[in-house]
């Protein structure tokens, strides 16, 4: 789908309630809202939520049950505009957080997010390849409804990003509010190989894992995955949950004897010791996967402790280049 079509279709298009539990075919990161909400939102857009503005860059912290984070960033987290956690209240969503703590511009007749703190969509204004939108997920699902219809019960991790079509037009999973929603219920664990300090991550993550299995010829319903670039090229499910058809864009691939990075135009980027990113599972949306690869079980020991929720603030996946944690899609820079 172009950049057109897929913006076209987030113009007037109104999703049922139950197509936000599963893997969306299409960005949306949309609202439809009446013009009676749209006044009391933008009344409300004009003051600072009562969760004040974050510091900058990834300082948040993880919202209690009766509160909701809201992070806005550009350039899928490469600089992050505002990190705020508010008390939930009784009638939350994804749109009204945003404008409780930030000024919103809507398009289309108030239909959409076209702009948060005076950074804009570029749609019209430049080509389509390079046009910028905003889009939207909660704890880390790709908003596929209106954000006013995304009702928040508390506890949840908004995040808006602002990025080019052109990058990634859809990304439906994300690592943004990790640790959910891996936790409140047993992480099964799929394995090729012990990695060192597991369980004590897990701990310290609120992550509880459960049974483990070896790898085998057929992908568990979900869980958490742990395998090495040999284990990626000998083994067809992973390679799968790696593909651009599960993840919405190659972020990551064993490509001239290790694993490289992927920059959105299919290039390969520079050499990664390990990655980890978020798949959505066909069999229980709810129970979507965290897959770990390394070159070495070394290497993926070394990522683990590195995934906390502070540095995945605003990711949709990572990767350990040169000893740092960036973040993916690969951007060159």
């Amino acid at each position: 789908m172009t950049p057109l079509r897929a913006r076209e279709a987030r113009h007037g298009l109104r999703l049922v309630a139950h197509a936000r539990r599963k893997p969306p075919a299409v960005t949306l990161a949309f609202f439809v809202v009446c013009t009676v909400a749209l006044a009391t939102l933008a009344l409300a857009a004009c003051g600072e939520g009562e969760g004040g503005q974050g510091e900058s860059g990834r300082g948040g912290r993880t919202p209690s049950a009766d509160e909701v984070r809201l992070v806005v960033s550009r350039d899928f987290g490469g600089e992050v505009l505002r990190d705020v956690v508010m008390p939930a209240g009784d009638k939350a969503d994804a749109l009204r957080v945003l404008a409780e703590n930030a000024e919103i511009d809507t398009g289309y007749g108030g239909q959409f997010v076209n702009g948060i703190d005076g950074l804009t969509s570029t749609f019209g204004g430049v080509s389509s390849a390079d046009a910028a939108d905003w889009f939207y997920w909660v704890d880390g699902v790709l908003g596929d409804v209106g954000a006013a219809d995304w009702k928040l019960e508390g506890g949840e991790t908004v995040w808006w990003d602002y990025h080019r079509w052109a990058d990634a037009m859809t990304l439906p999973r994300a690592l943004h509010a990790f640790p959910r929603p891996y936790a409140g219920r047993p992480l099964p664990v799929t394995a090729a190989v012990d990695v060192t300090g597991l369980d004590d991550w897990a701990a310290a993550n609120g992550l509880e894992l459960a049974s483990r299995r070896p790898l085998a010829k057929s992908a568990p319903a979900g869980g958490l995955v742990l395998a090495t670039a040999d284990d990626v090229t000998t083994t067809p499910w992973i390679r799968d949950l790696l593909s651009a058809s599960r993840v919405g864009v190659e972020l990551i691939g064993v490509r001239e004897g290790g694993l490289r990075v992927i920059s959105p135009d299919g290039a390969s980027g520079p050499p990664a010791a390990a990655a980890a990113l978020a798949v959505g599972s066909l069999e229980d949306p709810a129970r979507p996967y965290l897959v770990i690869v390394g070159d070495s079980a070394d290497d993926i020991a070394a990522i683990v402790p590195r995934l906390t929720p502070k540095a995945l603030t605003a990711a949709v996946a990572v990767a350990l280049v040169d000893g740092e944690l960036v973040h993916l899609p690969w951007q060159a820079r």
